[in-house]
């Protein structure tokens, strides 16, 4: 998986969504502890992987590093060439907090074993052997409380006290918690549960027969993700599968002498486009709320220059592939359950990609920013022709063909768009009026025991790739964790 943070005023932008201590500089010393950065050998280096070793960890579980498959030199030297020859300067290390410019970004591997390095490589297997972890197989479905009574508690909060399971076997069990429940199912899963356990919009619950236990409509709300087209040609050369080649580019790069005007129309369309979001999610959250987040998420855009799009470049035999990629979208989607199933396998989902105008255009500026890195030169010298898209059955000319009209793009982008798989934001960690689901300390708003720790709670998109955060935020959680259960515990024995 690509290691990629983001910009360092994304970050700061959680805070002002009332999230007291959620910003770069607090997530800054997670970052690098959890991290096992391995600086490139010297024949990466002369392929251009680079780092600052400032910007890193290099004893924690998560190994991270450059990739270490046969490389091409010409064809690096030749991307950064075109890429500077369309204003984008090489990044020395993306990872900084400033993700402008091109670089090739590091991946959760180990380049000495030539293996993959995921959260069970990073975090699981070092420990299973310890008698107090116990894992468990089967599939939540709903969190248990403690109170039978499953009436909508209008006084107080509801007590989380354990977790209804499905074995392989199709046995229906409930694990109890001594302490608390945690609840990281990701982006996708984690608000089907919290519906099937009652929290949730009261209306959409007792639609489909689940008695509702905490009002809380912003759970499957807030679905954002990122929206990237494909850009393919053939190659003269059969080249080695290369690096994740990478250039983030801002608005300014986009549009150029009319960003100054796309800002100003933007900002008067931003109430437009909340109405627009809020009808087309049944006003959850309400207008105001969600013009107030676009507000922060234009000033981010325009104002403080984090970047809007990434090509990411990559080589396979005898094409090169480039997806563009609109990182900030205003569009919100949103998950639901479709029933009351035990164990839900056809949620609702809607993620309505490009339903906000802007969102359209800044994706069509991408793939145009794409195109024409791959028409210029010295790049271009090692194009034979298109491979992807084929011509428009009426002769017209699409993509990455850079004669290739507005009308032409629209049609392209609209058939060929797809998802970039960093989907968030379903339990947003932001104020509750906000259309948020959990509080700064990750706890489930209107509940007792019960927090959320994925990417379900990240409440805006960022310039990067969510892995590297996830594992920053799981880290921050896991001292909250046993900060709350100590003061819990002094608490009771009356040293606190």
């Amino acid at each position: 998986m690509a290691y990629v943070r983001g910009d360092k005023a994304q970050f700061d932008a959680w805070e002002e969504l009332a999230n007291p201590g959620w910003n770069w500089n607090k997530l800054w010393p997670y970052f690098k502890k959890v991290e096992k950065m391995f600086s490139p050998s010297p024949w990466q280096v002369e392929l251009g992987a680079s780092i600052r070793p400032e910007n890193h960890g290099f004893g924690g579980e998560l190994h991270v590093g450059h990739a270490i498959t046969p490389q091409n030199i010409s064809f690096y030297s030749a991307l950064q060439q075109s890429w500077a020859e369309l204003g984008q300067p090489s990044n020395e290390d993306v990872n900084g907090g400033s993700t402008r410019g091109y670089d090739i970004c590091p991946q959760t591997l180990d380049p000495k074993l030539n293996e993959r390095w995921d959260s069970a490589s990073a975090f699981l297997w070092p420990v299973a052997h310890r008698p107090n972890l116990h894992l468990i197989n089967g599939t939540a479905t709903r969190v248990v409380w403690a109170d039978s009574d499953s009436r909508m508690r209008d006084k107080g909060d509801a007590e989380a006290s354990g977790a209804e399971y499905v074995t392989p076997d199709d046995e229906v069990r409930t694990a109890l918690a001594s302490r608390e429940m945690i609840l990281s199912a990701g982006t996708f899963r984690t608000p089907l549960i919290l519906e099937r356990s009652g929290v949730g919009n009261p209306r959409l619950l007792e639609k489909i027969g689940i008695e509702p236990v905490v009002d809380l409509p912003g759970v499957g709300e807030n679905l954002v993700d990122q929206s990237n087209v494909p850009i393919v040609f053939k190659t003269k050369t059969s080249l080695h599968r290369g690096s994740p080649y990478v250039s983030f580019a801002t608005v300014a790069d986009l549009f150029g002498a009319d960003t100054s005007q796309i800002a100003a129309e933007s900002r008067r369309s931003l109430g437009r486009w909340a109405r627009q979001v809020a009808k087309s999610n049944a006003g959850l959250p309400n207008a105001t709320a969600i013009e107030r987040i676009f507000q922060i998420q234009h000033d981010l855009i325009f104002d403080r220059g984090v970047t809007l799009a990434e090509i990411f470049t990559t080589t396979y035999l005898g094409i090169v592939v480039s997806t563009a990629a609109q990182l900030l979208p205003f569009s919100r989607g949103s998950i639901h359950l479709n029933d009351n199933s035990t164990v839900q396998e056809n949620p609702a989902i809607d993620p309505k990609y490009l339903s906000v105008g802007f969102d359209m255009v800044s994706q069509i500026a991408a793939g145009r920013l794409a195109s024409r890195l791959a028409s210029t030169p010295p790049l271009s010298h090692l194009a034979v022709g298109d491979l992807l898209p084929p011509d428009d059955k009426d002769g017209s000319l699409p993509p990455p063909r850079i004669n290739a009209t507005d009308r032409q793009w629209r049609k392209w982008t609209a058939d060929a768009i797809s998802s970039n798989w960093h989907s968030m934001g379903t339990a947003a960690m932001m104020a509750r009026e906000l259309g948020g689901v959990v509080s700064p300390r990750l706890a489930v708003y209107g509940t007792r025991r019960l927090r959320v720790v994925d990417a379900s709670i990240m409440p805006t998109q960022l310039s990067g790739h969510p892995t590297a955060t996830l594992y920053a935020i799981a880290d921050r959680a896991a001292d909250m964790i046993k900060s709350d259960a100590s003061s819990i515990s002094g608490a009771e024995n009356g040293t606190d």
